[in-house]
């Protein structure tokens, strides 16, 4: 059985109100929150915000005033962060946090917006593509634009930054791959092969070999080097839509391993399938280890593999994340839930500092929220991210954070507004 949740949906730039309130801006500050529950009618609803002096005279406290009655209830966290509920609806106390920092790309457009990036492993540069061969790297402190990276004949879908922070790998609808110097925008290689739109990429090891999936169906792996396609996993008939490669360290007494490949051993490869499938691939033995799903379900869309507790967590096409344990892919999902009607974009696990990995969940809607999931009990929605107002989730990121106090990693979020948001 499905868990369905009910969300409540806030305004995106709420802490603006907020913050003209606590500076006694002239006016009223109010922002809209709604809360939605299957099968119920939904309420809207305004929420005033005002600020009394705090005892001591060393802050004004904030207040939340929402005109819905008591069906929704709010409370100021910080200039951050709500919390929201509601008791007629069943909807649980959950964080709903705005964006600590956000990076303007103003050179891919509006509308269609960023359609993948990524963020340096040293948390320096940001890289973002777009349509039209439009692919451009920025400092993220200062949202200063470093270089574009020009080459590709069609829409830019995804970009990865390499182990250095300083090289860049990307994949379009031109079918191509293609390595960047991050630096001085030149692009030294380009690796053809693929017969449709490249859709996912990943980074083996250090980055002598690479991974890329697309809607040819396939899922490859290329030399840098030499720019040499070293195995192809012919997958399905229809699109490979995302993949998601792991490490479990060396699993058996390696041989010596074909020219040009590197750093396969113990690499696994979970890849979300249009045909309603996720396969799960051993990237050293180029055998396919188990399948989840079948052929003719609903498009599996998004896709993350939890090696600390050996889950498949998927995401589909009516709003569902599936998840199954690894080791017995013939049984049913041992858990499933989903929040509203909306495809799964993207899925990515967070890491905290004393538990188990959240599930970060972005849907073509623009929510962005997280699950802390117990497979003998269930799932729990523990925060929502707030940045995008019903934008598709294009991508998500998660790095070490450099928050005092923060509990988890960092999660960075893409959309249709060319903004990437950092929470």
């Amino acid at each position: 059985m499905v868990q369905n949740f009910g969300y409540i949906s806030v305004q995106p730039d709420w802490p603006i109100d907020v913050k003209n309130a606590i500076r006694r801006v002239e006016g009223t500050h109010k922002f809209w929150v709604s809360a939605y529950m299957p099968a119920h009618n939904s309420i809207h609803a305004n929420i005033r915000a005002s600020t009394t002096p705090a005892p001591c005279g060393t802050a004004s406290l904030v207040s939340l005033d929402v005109d819905a009655d008591g069906d929704i209830s709010a409370e100021y966290r910080g200039p951050r962060q709500l919390c929201l509920s509601s008791s007629k609806l069943g909807i649980p106390p959950a964080f709903y946090t705005s964006a600590h920092k956000t990076t303007a790309c103003p050179q891919i457009a509006r509308g269609t917006g960023v359609r993948g990036f990524d963020i340096s492993p040293y948390g320096g540069l940001l890289v973002a593509c777009g349509d039209d061969g439009v692919m451009d790297v920025y400092e993220t402190e200062a949202g200063t634009h470093r270089v574009q990276l020009q080459g590709h004949l069609g829409d830019v879908t995804c970009c990865q930054f390499f182990p250095s922070g300083q090289v860049v790998l990307s994949g379009a609808s031109d079918m191509r791959l293609k390595i960047w110097s991050a630096s001085d925008g030149t692009n030294p290689i380009t690796l053809v092969g693929h017969t449709a739109s490249i859709t996912d990429l990943a980074i083996v090891g250090t980055g002598k070999n690479v991974l890329s999936a697309a809607k040819d169906g396939t899922v490859r792996l290329w030399n840098c080097g030499n720019s040499l396609l070293l195995h192809t996993f012919t997958l399905s008939d229809a699109a490979i839509n995302r993949i998601h490669l792991v490490d479990k360290g060396s699993q058996e007494e390696e041989t010596e391993l074909p020219k040009n490949e590197f750093e396969t051993n113990g690499k696994f490869v979970a890849a979300a399938c249009e045909d309603g499938r996720v396969i799960l691939l051993d990237l050293y033995s180029k055998k396919t280890i188990a399948e989840f799903g079948s052929i003719g379900g609903l498009p599996m869309r998004a896709v993350a593999y939890d090696l600390e507790r050996g889950l498949l967590i998927a995401g589909q096409s009516d709003g569902s994340v599936l998840i199954w344990s690894d080791d017995n892919s013939e049984a049913p999902p041992i858990h499933s839930f989903k929040r509203g009607q909306s495809s799964v974009s993207a899925i990515r696990l967070v890491r905290r500092s004393s538990a188990s990995s959240l599930i970060c969940v972005g849907t073509e809607d623009g929510q962005l929220y997280l699950v802390s999931l117990d497979t003998t009990v269930g799932a729990e929605v523990v925060e929502d991210l707030v940045a995008f107002d019903v934008d598709p989730i294009s991508q998500i990121r998660a790095i070490p954070t450099d928050v005092p106090d923060a509990t988890r990693q960092s999660v960075w979020a893409a959309g249709q507004d060319s903004r990437v948001c950092m929470f």
